[in-house]
């Protein structure tokens, strides 16, 4: 099932001042320092911080988190998104005022096609079209999402919202915070795969047949490879290891810095993008060579275009450039501080210089 972010906006969220962003399947994401790319990420952990993980608003306030030169108080983030036949909107609105009448979420809805699932009324929140119960209205607690806390088992299209959110995964890949040793299986990955042996050790246990051809991908990726095998060090503590053909084994820690990001980059491949998830992954070329980042962005390519899953790159490598910005490349813009917007990329088909070439020269907007 195709599933994607459709929509985003944000309001007084940092350096974003009624943002709206409108991402494809494949979408590649410009700009220079200090344009917003890293910020965009964050808003999107931010809201699923809040509606999967249950965090209390309060928990989350920093006043560096509204922007600098604006005089309100209140943040709205909305998104929408297309899993399926089903196209949901959700609106989420934070008052951070000390002296608000309702502290932390000032209001909360969502639609699916169109139609009501959550509404807040003041004090109360109202879920709608239940299978069996019909509407449910009760005091709301302001200072968690209504959403985070839905009664699902009545109300299951809701559930499919969250879900997506949950699944939605943003990365920041750090080899330096990879470790070999596991001492548990860990069913989601952390953002800068820290924790890439649990996760490995869950998705051996529960995807087979994808664990097969990630194999296989990273055997044609990296030269000599065989195999990614647990050696059991302890009770219930394992190390991963990496295998080369003629029996050569290296803990996965004794990898190289590219090594290591390049079986991460093929694990979101493979366990995240071909089972239909959004992902999104800030500079995904670093500590890879140009030789090795062009086949993986191959297979990025082939299988967002075969329907599987919604790809967002951060990056300034040039072969990311070449190939994704002429068709699939936007730009976060900033006047000297002022907000960001979005612009297409503007690169000159009949222009002699590449896309990445045009970006070097600070010529892409013209």
């Amino acid at each position: 099932m195709s599933q994607m972010l459709t929509r985003l906006y944000i309001d007084n969220y940092r350096c974003f001042v009624n943002f709206e962003f409108r991402p494809a399947g494949r979408q590649l994401i410009l700009g220079g320092n200090g344009s917003g790319k890293s910020s965009f990420m964050d808003a999107l952990g931010f809201l699923r911080q809040i509606v999967v993980e249950g965090t209390k608003i309060a928990d989350t306030y920093d006043p560096d988190q509204l922007t600098r030169w604006l005089d309100r108080s209140a943040q709205t983030f909305e998104l929408e998104t297309k899993l399926g036949d089903f196209q949901y909107r959700y609106r989420l609105v934070l008052d951070r005022s000390k002296n608000a009448l309702v502290p932390g979420v000032g209001s909360e809805a969502v639609t699916l096609n169109g139609e009501s699932l959550l509404e807040t009324l003041g004090a109360q929140v109202c879920f709608r079209g239940g299978p069996s119960r019909g509407d449910l209205v009760y005091e709301r607690d302001p200072d968690r999402s209504a959403l985070a806390m839905a009664p699902f088992r009545a109300f299951p299209n809701l559930f499919g919202l969250k879900r997506w959110l949950g699944e939605m995964r943003c990365f920041r890949i750090n080899p330096f915070s990879m470790e070999s040793r596991s001492d548990r299986e860990a069913p989601s990955p952390d953002y800068d795969l820290s924790n890439l042996a649990a996760w490995y050790r869950h998705l051996v246990q529960s995807s087979p047949k994808e664990t097969r051809a990630f194999l296989d991908s990273l055997s044609a990726a990296i030269d000599g490879f065989s195999h990614l095998r647990f050696e059991s060090v302890g009770e219930r503590v394992s190390l991963l290891q990496a295998e080369f053909r003629g029996g050569a084994r290296f803990s996965f820690k004794e990898l190289s810095d590219g090594q290591r990001c390049l079986i991460a980059l093929y694990m979101i491949l493979h366990f995240v993008v071909a089972k239909g998830g959004t992902v999104v992954i800030d500079e995904p070329e670093n500590f890879i060579s140009l030789r090795e980042i062009q086949p993986w962005l191959t297979a990025v390519t082939d299988a967002v275009e075969d329907g599987h899953g919604q790809v967002l790159l951060i990056s300034h490598h040039p072969e990311i450039i070449d190939q994704w910005a002429p068709e699939n490349g936007v730009q976060f813009v900033r006047d000297e501080a002022g907000p960001v917007r979005v612009e297409e990329f503007h690169g000159n088909p009949n222009s002699a210089l590449s896309a990445s070439e045009l970006v070097a020269r600070g010529w892409e907007r013209e």
